[in-house]
């Protein structure tokens, strides 16, 4: 372990780190769903190509605060355990992924807007709904961590682990996100959104906390 760094193995450091991970997500998805929304308030919709993809990217912006925040809090406490990461390059990645990982979503809400004649997508229910979010969880979860990870092998070995600890972890947290955005819940959408970011981030914390025990420091850099 690297001189000044503490222990990943610790009860404390994984209390932190889950808490954090939730506080970050919290207000995450609280914002990102604000953005949204207020989106939807602009043009509920967009009958175009043009108007689709252009409200596409609008809310595939919803990652940037949820990115840079994630990033921020993730990238200070894993400082405490691998002194020469890179934060800068540890934000831009998970922010960069975040947008990313919005851009999809947004896309299935969308693109789905408005079939042939006009109709709109039916709601999948509950359980499709949790196995469809929980697979696209594994999916953009795995390329999450592939991205965090080419920051992060440069202090760490066995930087793979991480890749499938993100995976896991999106995998379980998504599906509580997708079933608070599919809820009508009127006034109170943005208190189930942020909710939902909590529990979320107390998942992912949990999975990718624990894979930090077996990731070692580095005691040099390439």
């Amino acid at each position: 372990m690297s001189p000044g760094a503490v222990d990943p193995r610790s009860t404390a450091f994984l209390g932190r780190w889950v808490l954090y991970c939730g506080a970050a997500e919290l207000v995450g998805v609280a914002a990102g769903a604000a953005w949204w929304l207020a989106w939807d308030w602009v043009n509920p919709e967009p009958a175009t190509l043009i108007a689709q993809v252009a409200m596409l990217g609008a809310k595939g912006l919803s990652g940037v605060v949820e990115g840079v925040i994630l990033g921020l809090v993730q990238s200070g406490l894993l400082r405490r355990l691998y002194p020469r990461l890179d934060r800068r390059a540890w934000i831009v990645a998970t922010a960069t992924m975040a947008v990313m990982g919005w851009l999809v979503g947004s896309s299935f809400a969308i693109l789905g807007v408005g079939g042939a004649e006009g109709s709109v997508t039916p709601d999948p229910g509950p359980l499709t709904t949790v196995l469809l979010a929980g697979s696209f969880g594994f999916a953009v979860g795995a390329v999450f961590g592939m991205a965090q990870s080419l920051v992060l092998r440069k202090v760490v070995g066995r930087g793979w682990i991480w890749v499938g600890a993100n995976a896991a972890g999106w995998a379980l947290a998504l599906p509580g996100i997708y079933l608070a955005a599919s809820a009508d819940a009127g006034a109170a959408t943005l208190l189930l959104a942020a909710a939902s970011g909590v529990v979320a981030g107390l998942i992912l914390g949990l999975v990718t906390g624990v894979a930090l025990r077996w990731m070692p420091a580095r005691e040099t850099t390439r």
